[in-house]
């Protein structure tokens, strides 16, 4: 049950207080920031007429952001809150009280914040930021990020384990009677060559087992149930990489590069120039970057910016998104991709002759004919291809690399640029264009902000829903950490 917010009444240990420095950060924030909020965020989930009297939502809040700001866990947070003045302070106790314990955080975390739009704390914190004078930029710059699953560290045969025994302990829980109808679990030790897929057959065969003794199964069952059958039907799976979605169903594998690989969640975020946070998705590791600029785009005009130019990298940079950036009276500073200015790849050695209109290849010959390929109506880049004398390639000298024995044709492709990426090239060769890209860097430092000091480089919890609440939470702690910087530098550019 919620009561309604109320005033502490100051103890007479409250004098203790006046130890935390008058400069310390979290007065700064508590001076600056207005974390009332919250209340009415979360008051839907709360029961109004019966139970327990609920902690106070703003309390609890203040603790998931001081465990976010200091990189703590639940318990830590909860054992330094115990103890630390500035603290306790900054929670609204007073010395001598008890705070939450880790149970009440965990719970208000995903059932309170979870089960209301957690969005709703970026927003808020974003209109602040813009009613104390904070932001003036139009400008959003969008980059990504990723974080790793939480359970990238666990060995796969462990994975593959751990997920048995949960299905088999929860049936048990409820269903005790079944116990003994259940194939048990075989022993098998690590070092065992078919270890992974003796487990691997267990737990499809438990899953059956459990889906014709249980058909109308429900809640906990039927969740480690499905986490079984993404499992068992997962191609991956006998790869180490694979097993790991037993632990985090949800994550995917993305790339950090063309080499390195990583299995976890991606952060797409937009700021501002003045490196306030505006807009927030997180996704799968898998995803593209370049489809979350609408999704980015729309959700920082809800969050009160008035966007004129987009900043990103080449990710960004293709044709729905310039469309759509078009349609809006955008300014796209988005660099296109090389392969664009390019034409495509070209085979050294072969010169189009823009006179003549054809193709000369390295021994001389030029092309016989020439055709379009690609749509019209899709609107891509369509190829002109120039077709070569196949007869001729087949006693050609220079053929090795360049005619394949037994093709049937020869050809040779120039990219026709579109109208779109014609006006993008055209407009990254001013000087406007190469000044305003020097901007997109500054997202770079935000990004490793959020992982080196708030936690972000690696998911504290499983799961899409739980990835959301921390990455939107982190997003609102680097913004008031932001807030609190750029509230000084206009103050100090007053005097």
């Amino acid at each position: 049950m919620l009561n309604a917010a109320k005033q502490l009444t100051a103890s007479f240990h409250a004098e203790l207080y006046n130890l935390v420095p008058e400069d310390h950060l979290l007065r700064k924030i508590h001076a600056l920031v207005d974390f009332s909020f919250i209340h009415e965020l979360v008051e839907q989930s709360y029961c109004k007429y019966y139970g327990r009297p609920a902690n106070e939502p703003e309390m609890l809040f203040r603790l998931l952001f001081l465990q976010i700001l200091y990189n703590l866990s639940d318990e830590r947070v909860v054992q330094e809150a115990q103890v630390n003045l500035a603290y306790k302070w900054f929670l609204g106790v007073n010395p001598e009280d008890a705070v939450p314990d880790a149970s009440q955080l965990s719970r208000f975390r995903n059932h309170r914040l979870g089960a209301s739009q957690v969005e709703d704390v970026l927003k808020h914190v974003v209109g602040q930021c813009i009613d104390q004078g904070l932001v003036k930029s139009n400008a959003i710059i969008l980059d990504a990020t990723h974080t790793l699953a939480g359970s990238q560290k666990q060995r796969p045969l462990d994975v593959l384990r751990d997920a048995a025994k949960r299905l088999f302990r929860v049936v048990t829980k409820r269903h005790p009677k079944l116990e003994k109808k259940l194939p048990q679990l075989p022993k098998v030790k690590s070092d065992q060559e078919d270890a992974e897929r003796i487990l691997l057959i267990y737990l499809a065969t438990l899953g059956e087992t459990i889906e014709n003794l249980l058909p109308d199964h429900e809640g906990a069952v039927t969740e480690k149930l499905e986490i079984a059958k993404q499992i068992v039907e997962d191609e991956r799976l006998l790869s180490s990489k694979g097993v790991l979605s037993a632990i985090d169903p949800d994550a995917r594998f993305g790339w950090k590069s063309s080499t390195k690989s990583f299995f976890g969640y991606k952060e797409h975020i937009a700021i501002t120039e003045e490196e306030i946070i505006t807009a927030l998705e997180v996704t799968p590791g898998s995803t593209d970057d370049g489809k979350q600029l609408p999704v980015l785009l729309e959700q920082a005009k809800a969050n009160g910016i008035d966007v004129v130019e987009i900043i990103a990298d080449k990710a960004y940079s293709g044709k729905d998104n310039l469309e759509i950036m078009k349609t809006e009276t955008i300014s796209p500073v988005v660099p296109l991709h090389p392969v664009v200015h390019g034409g495509g790849e070209r085979q050294e050695g072969f010169e189009y002759n823009k006179d003549a209109d054809f193709v000369v290849c390295p021994a001389g010959e030029h092309s016989t004919r020439r055709a379009i390929q690609g749509s019209k109506k899709d609107g891509r880049s369509r190829s002109m291809v120039y077709y070569f004398d196949i007869e001729k390639c087949k006693t050609c000298p220079l053929q090795d690399g360049c005619y394949q024995p037994g093709a049937k044709s020869k050809s040779y492709s120039i990219r026709i640029i579109a109208e779109h990426y014609k006006e993008q090239i055209e407009f990254e060769l001013t000087d406007t264009f190469k000044e305003r890209i020097r901007r997109r860097p500054i997202i770079e430092h935000k990004n490793a902000e959020m992982k080196r000091f708030h936690g972000m480089a690696t998911a504290k919890y499983r799961g899409l829903f739980r990835m959301r609440i921390q990455a939107y939470l982190t997003a609102f702690v680097v913004n008031v950490k932001r807030m609190v910087k750029l509230k000084e530098q206009k103050q100090l550019a007053l005097r």
